[in-house]
């Protein structure tokens, strides 16, 4: 007699692991969180992007932490990095609005008056399932994924970017080089 759980997770045909969805396990979660923390450390992050290459040191560094783990760049920590981006940037949303709060004890947000929280959730439905979720990561996340969306007081206008460029190479918007002269409101 077969087991219950035969051929679960592997395809009875060619006897290989299916390389489709993936549920994580704190452990391993625990341990992505370490190997990013690395990576950032090690200087694989410039302002606001990973450099080339740092797929394959998390990968190197999964294994090291995790011997015999079956986590692979694609589709698992690619999926998994997607996803927490995500949740960091609608953590952030919501966190970046008056009366919305972090506990750090509960790794979960505080809202002030419910009639704020109705508010956020008429504003994006989506919001719905975060107030009462746990946010173990969140912390780790600014320190990982923190420069990679400009918001607020550090969002560059398009237009002070090129001007900014132009100026460091002596070619500023309507100054002697004309060439050059990027319009601000082309037609």
């Amino acid at each position: 007699m077969e087991p219950l759980c035969a051929g679960v997770g592997h395809d009875s045909v060619k006897g290989k692991a299916h390389r489709g969805r993936k549920s994580w396990s704190r452990v391993e979660e625990d341990a992505l969180i370490h190997c990013l923390t690395d990576i950032v450390n090690g200087g694989w992050k410039t302002d606001n992007a990973f450099k080339a290459g740092f797929q394959r040191e998390l990968e190197k560094g999964m294994r090291k932490l995790l011997t015999g783990t079956d986590i692979v760049v694609n589709p698992h920590i690619n999926s998994k990095l997607h996803v927490w981006k995500k949740e960091y940037s609608a953590l952030s949303d919501l966190l970046s609005k008056s009366g919305i709060g972090w506990n750090s004890t509960t790794s979960m947000i505080d809202v002030e008056h419910e009639d704020i929280w109705d508010t956020c959730r008429r504003a994006d439905p989506q919001v719905k399932g975060i107030r009462y979720k746990t946010w173990p990561y969140y912390s780790s996340w600014i320190e990982i994924f923190g420069k990679d969306r400009a918001t607020g007081e550090n969002a560059i206008d398009p237009i002070d970017l090129v001007n900014d460029l132009l100026r460091s190479n002596g070619q500023e918007q309507g100054g002697d080089n004309e060439e050059n002269y990027i319009p601000v409101n082309p037609i």
